[in-house]
């Protein structure tokens, strides 16, 4: 495809990547490596999903030192065990996201880092893989940038081996595996580059022979250099694998074996040459003997920091109309003319529009600033406004390395392209969101430091049918009952991702506990949303304290649970707003502080005109009845209520008449989302708990894992989980994105999305725990005295297809899919 026809169909400026390229560059350099490397593709370079993808097909795994990186390797398909985490300061909530998704290989840069990655790793109950990344003495070779051998963030001093190797035999949760030694980048020669890995490995083997430093994986570094935003070619080193090798041989001689795994890492090297940015000129200017070639791209789209002169002056060069990519430049300009640094003679060959004689031209960008420069004097044909330049080797800290966010134009769009065909076409956009959660933990870390306290309790509140008392109690003092509420009331400003992976975590320990939870968040996010300031300013501070349980009153004798009618009116007197109200059964209604009630508006208004409203406990005549002895969900408590109050107008939530508008936008959205995060949760639970005991010798003598049937049966447990999380995730996605927008709640593909959410986590992850105990059998499954609660989790997902009727549900959405011509399925990119 024309860059020209590129830049018509997606605009200017626009990075193209080349997938192909890429694919060459990691070839290529495998065959200078030892035999069997690993080879480590450094995201920092250009973490663009379809780069990283195409690098991880060509064999290689991720090097990270960021939780966006991490998101950004696991959506290009790299599994968390390929990944290795790097980098300084790594703080407990970017390890704890780490260990979440499951990374378990890091490299430590200080005896402070390796602690805080053992107080995580311990935290998550499993030990951390660790290499100890070297600061050496001094250094071997020449280097664009070096980042060791001096004074440094980065590394254990080597100089020091003999205080921090005694210290690391004492950390906790790590186990030292290895060596890293990343010690300069963008290496000028082969020379200087072979040099210091040989170096790298002197050191290794130095450190293992002293102090007894275990080397399993020893991570040499990189350095590989390429040409950056000029023409030419990555260099080649046909000396490196045989000297390499040599070294090996003599320090390392078992590494043939795999004893030793050998590493290298790379960023420009294997994605430089990938890329290429189009720029347009949009003004030619003379100044004062001088002439300005103003593009529409400057230090907010290409390496900004070459504006700060960190990185040297890039080298645009005139697209041929004939031009597929934008690689290509006209046959009567020579590249070597445009370039002060190496050219590659089988490379580009330069040519100029208009063909005239090359002359000193400084090329700066759009930005309001002197800084916005690109290169100073470069011999370039004078171009013309509209004319189309490119700027060659941008496939690695391009976009990335630039100053996005300054004067706030929006990014360049990024195609990746293979053979000739547009593979994806992005914008990468910066979007402001809240921030400010108070200092402290984690909404996650929050959660597991209170799961001892749920497990604790579970199997009794669950034998004796009662409320959870203790769990709620330090639910209270944990803060998470203020999950939701805004960071400026006092609460952790959380969202509703955070509601997902919260609920998930407490139902691992209790179902009951968690769904009460969840349910008091459906309540809070209903309040934060419709309620009046007056209400707000009181009650949203007692929430974040934990002072404050909400409760929900919608089901009632005459409507059964049809959410959007209500037969109990609401009737005003001089003294405020009276509730009388009688509910068949609330969840946890006994011991709430505080309840959203639906009511029939007036007297003489129909059923369907219901409005919501808050009552304080403190302020109601409050009459438990009945008791609570269900098959499973016992420590829900949920009892009959007879409740009466007089509330001020300022406790009516949302316009009045108008409940059905605020049950769409937050109470049916988080109640769908929350449940199917428990129910999930606790499923997860049922097979990581049957998943650990065919592990462990306490495996009953009739499973064996040898076993074929056995096996499928463990692959569709975890299908199930995955199809549940995956559509979870989106219909989070989809709430969070509507939320923002201000798009319709109500419209009919969003609510068959949630609909369909329900069913499916309700029935998929019944099933699983039904399997569950059938493949763990009679005594270890079906026994209510088993060690694994496997019978507590089958009773108590069996209320998950009643909780609101799938019946019922389904009848909804076969309505709706009659309203939704388009079929629009969750996922789908949105329409126009």
């Amino acid at each position: 495809m024309k860059a020209t026809t590129l830049v018509q169909r997606y605009g200017s400026p626009l990075y193209v990547y080349d997938l192909t390229a890429a694919d060459r560059s990691a070839a290529a350099l495998r065959r200078e490596l030892p035999d069997g490397s690993i080879l480590f593709y450094s995201l920092k370079a250009n973490p663009h999903p379809e780069v990283v993808r195409a690098l991880r097909a060509a064999g290689c795994r991720a090097e990270i030192s960021s939780t966006g990186e991490l998101d950004a390797a696991l959506l290009a398909g790299h599994a968390p065990a390929d990944c290795l985490y790097t980098g300084p300061g790594k703080t407990a909530a970017e390890l704890a996201h780490a260990f979440d998704r499951g990374v378990t290989l890091f490299s430590a840069e200080s005896p402070g880092d390796l602690d805080r990655i053992g107080t995580a790793a311990g935290a998550h109950g499993v030990t951390a893989r660790c290499l100890l990344r070297i600061n050496g003495t001094t250094g071997a070779g020449s280097a664009g940038l070096r980042m060791t051998g001096t004074a440094s963030q980065f590394g254990f001093d080597l100089e020091t081996a003999a205080d921090w190797t005694k210290r690391i035999a004492d950390a906790e949760h790590v186990e030292p595996v290895g060596l890293h030694l990343f010690s300069l980048t963008n290496a000028g020669d082969e020379d200087s580059l072979l040099r210091e890995l040989l170096a790298n490995v002197r050191t290794a083997a130095r450190l293992r022979d002293t102090y007894g430093t275990p080397v399993r994986l020893l991570d040499l570094g990189g350095g590989f250099a390429h040409p950056y935003a000029v023409p030419g070619t990555r260099p080649a080193y046909p000396r490196l694998r045989s000297a390499l090798e040599e070294a090996l041989d003599r320090d390392f001689p078992t590494w043939r074996t795999g004893d030793v795994e050998i590493a290298f890492e790379s960023g420009r090297h294997l994605g430089g040459a990938c890329g290429r940015l189009l720029t347009t000129v949009t003004d030619v200017k003379e100044s004062r003997g001088r002439t300005f070639v103003v593009l529409d791209a400057g230090v907010n789209t290409l390496g900004g920091l070459a504006g700060l002169r960190r990185l040297p002056p890039v080298r645009a060069v005139p697209v041929s109309p004939d031009d597929a990519d934008g690689s290509a430049v006209s046959a009567d300009f020579d590249v070597s003319t445009a370039s002060d640094g190496p050219t590659d003679p089988d490379g580009p060959t330069a040519s100029a529009t208009p063909a005239d004689t090359p002359r000193p031209l400084s090329l700066v960008g759009p930005l309001c600033t002197p800084s916005d420069t690109l290169a100073h004097d470069i011999p370039l044909p004078l171009p013309r406004p509209g004319d189309l330049l490119a700027v060659p080797n941008t496939g690695a800290y391009g976009l990335s390395a630039s100053l996005l966010a300054f004067l706030s134009r929006p990014a360049p769009a990024e195609v990746a392209v293979r053979d000739g065909r547009v593979v994806s076409a992005t914008v990468l956009e910066l979007v402001r969101t809240p921030a400010g959660r108070p200092a402290g933990p984690s909404p996650a870390d929050r959660a597991r430091a209170v799961l001892p306290v749920l497990a604790a309790h579970a199997a009794h509140v669950d034998a004796e049918a009662r409320f959870p008392v203790e769990s709620l109690d330090a639910l209270r003092d944990s803060g998470l009952m203020g999950l939701l509420v805004p960071v400026d009331r006092g609460g952790l400003g959380g969202g509703l991702a955070d509601l997902v992976e919260v609920a998930q975590l407490l139902a691992s320990a209790c179902l009951s506990t968690a769904m009460i939870w969840a349910m008091h968040c459906q309540q809070v996010d209903v309040l934060v949303r419709h309620g009046a300031p007056e209400l707000l300013d009181d009650l949203l501070p007692r929430i974040a304290q934990g002072r404050t349980h909400l409760g929900s009153i919608t089901s009632e004798k005459q409507t059964g649970g049809h959410l959007f009618t209500s037969a109990a009116p609401l009737r005003e007197t001089p003294d405020g707003l009276l509730v009388e109200r009688d509910a068949p059964i609330v969840t946890g209604g006994a011991f709430a502080d505080g309840f959203l009630v639906t009511m029939r508006d007036t007297e003489e208004a129909s059923a369907r005109r219901v409005t919501l409203v808050y009552v304080a406990r403190e302020q109601a005549d409050v009459e438990v009845g009945g008791g609570w002895n269900p098959l499973g969900m016992r420590g829900t408590h949920s009892v009959a209520l007879r409740l009466t109050a007089l509330v001020p107008e300022h406790h009516v939530i949302g316009v009045r008449g108008e409940f059905a508008a605020v049950a769409t936008a937050g109470l049916i959205p988080l109640g769908h989302i929350g449940w199917a995060a428990c129910w999930l949760g606790a499923a997860r639970a049922a097979v990581s708990g049957l998943v650990a005991v065919l592990r462990s010798p306490r495996r009953p003598g009739s499973i064996d894992l040898t076993s074929d049937l056995v096996a499928e049966r463990i692959a569709t447990l975890r299908t199930d989980l995955e199809l549940v999380r995956a559509y979870l995730d989106l219909a989070q996605r989809e709430i969070t994105e509507i939320r923002a927008t201000g798009a319709d709640p109500a419209a009919a593909p969003v609510q068959i999305h949630l609909n369909t959410l329900k069913v499916t986590a309700a029935r998929l992850c019944h099933q699983v725990a039904d399997r569950c105990v059938q493949l763990a059998g009679l005594g270890l499954g079906y026994r209510a005295d088993s060690p694994l609660p496997l019978e507590r989790h089958l009773r108590d997902l069996r209320s998950a297809s009643l909780n609101y009727a799938d019946d019922r549900l389904l009848t909804a959405t076969g309505t709706l899919c009659l309203a939704d011509r388009a079929v629009r399925l969750l996922g789908d990119a949105p329409s126009g």
